[in-house]
């Protein structure tokens, strides 16, 4: 029997709405997406790349999930990973751990993309 993947953000915005109450909920964004995964990929095995592969620990500790989650970034010049998933059946048991381990997504300090700003001024 093969195992079947769920894509990270899926996963990532299950865990959210089933640890969050609905009263207590933020607004959707990428940022929040990355800041649940990372929670969730403590407790977890990731997959990524293609084909898709078990990433080791180490590797997704040197890296930073960003774009909702879709794309596990590093700083040291190492190509950066996508195609990111956990399997289906390890969903339930980190979403437990989660809950147990009492993190509240609610207080997540998320990060602002910088607000770009046009070098050359439209003409009027």
């Amino acid at each position: 029997m093969s195992e079947e993947f769920l894509p990270l953000p899926m996963a990532a915005a299950v865990a959210y709405l089933r640890l969050v109450s609905l009263e207590d909920r933020g607004p959707a964004s990428q940022g929040l997406l990355d800041v649940v995964a990372s929670a969730l990929s403590i407790w977890v095995p990731l997959y990524g790349g293609t084909p898709r592969l078990r990433l080791a620990e180490e590797l997704v500790a040197r890296g930073r999930l960003c774009n909702g989650a879709t794309r596990l970034r590093f700083r040291d010049g190492t190509p950066p990973l996508e195609n990111l998933a956990i399997l289906q059946s390890d969903l339930e048991a980190g979403i437990r751990r989660l809950e147990h381990a009492g993190v509240r997504f609610t207080d997540a300090m998320l990060e602002q993309a910088p607000r770009r700003v046009p070098r050359v001024l439209p003409s009027t």
